[in-house]
């Protein structure tokens, strides 16, 4: 797959017979999955135009906003089988620009011989232009919205679930267990010394931040996939931290990966953070723990 960035100012060229699939696709879940397969369908290379920025996180809404990253749509998105990625920078100029400009500016220069979107998707400045305007320019595919249970499957609902640690929830929407991706970085090395090393992650990206606990999952790290435990907290019986962090003890695993990117599939939100009386104490919980995950992963 070919990833493709440009501002406003530069747009490319589209490929001959172009589908084009618009929408943020933030998670790319279960519904956004439905849509870029049906333009699969269609036999000509399918591209998918997104914006290297989440609005929100530009706007400074909210922090921790994103279910994936740029690298992690890019993955999912040449494994489904998408020939182009046009990566659209997004900053505050690109926030005033209008429906009409958005199509002669933007989607006229990549000249797509038919667009795919989804029911609800909108664009333009104040969201004025809507798959109905679109039609006027172009030949569109609009896709009904996928339900579960009779719920819209929707970025926003996933983050929910993933802030409330409801992640079988989150999986159900997404198609894959949540994940995150970071670089393992130096801690204090308080795990070791219990007997059960773990990987402190550093996030590069604004990943949606789960609730406070420990859960089971999987660690993906030199090409191996490994049980894990995935604590989310401040560890308040060793030197508590100020903000909460993500530890992961890799099961059955003891190589030096600092500075290795890791990625972290969480399953099952076991149990909160719990402060222990002593340090034995906690270290008798893990062992627990780590049966848990031992028992429970397949």
């Amino acid at each position: 797959m070919k990833i493709i960035s440009f501002s406003i100012e530069d747009v490319p060229a589209g490929d001959k017979d172009l589908i084009l699939c618009l929408g943020f696709y933030d998670g790319l879940h279960l519904g956004h999955q439905k849509l870029i397969k049906a333009a699969l369908k269609e036999g000509g290379p399918v591209g998918v135009m997104t914006f290297d920025v989440a609005p929100a996180v530009l706007l400074g809404k909210k922090e921790n906003f994103s279910l994936t990253s740029t690298f992690d749509k890019a993955d999912i998105l040449e494994d489904m089988g998408v020939k182009y990625l046009y990566l659209m920078h997004f900053d505050v100029q690109t926030l005033k620009v209008t429906k009409d400009e958005f199509i002669q500016r933007v989607l006229k220069p990549l000249n797509p011989k038919k667009i795919y979107v989804g029911e609800d998707y909108k664009f333009g400045l104040l969201a004025e232009g809507d798959a109905r305007y679109l039609k006027q320019f172009f030949d569109v595919v609009v896709i009904p919205l996928e339900k579960i249970d009779y719920a819209k499957i929707s970025s926003k609902k996933i983050r929910e679930f993933v802030e409330n640690g409801e992640m079988e929830k989150a999986q159900s929407y997404l198609g894959r267990p949540y994940r995150i991706c970071g670089l393992v970085i130096e801690g204090e090395r308080k795990g070791k010394k219990l007997g059960f090393p773990t990987a402190n992650l550093e996030l590069e990206y604004p990943y949606v931040f789960p609730k406070e606990g420990v859960y089971i999952g999987y660690a993906h790290s030199l090409r191996r996939k490994k049980k894990a435990l995935i604590s989310v907290g401040t560890h308040p019986t060793i030197n508590q931290l100020l903000k909460p962090i993500i530890e992961v003890h890799i099961i059955d695993f003891n190589e030096n990966i600092y500075g290795k990117v890791l990625s972290v599939d969480f399953v099952s939100y076991i149990r909160p953070i719990i402060q222990f009386p002593e340090i034995e104490d906690l270290r008798k919980q893990i062992a627990k723990d780590e049966e848990v995950a031992k028992n429970t992963l397949k």
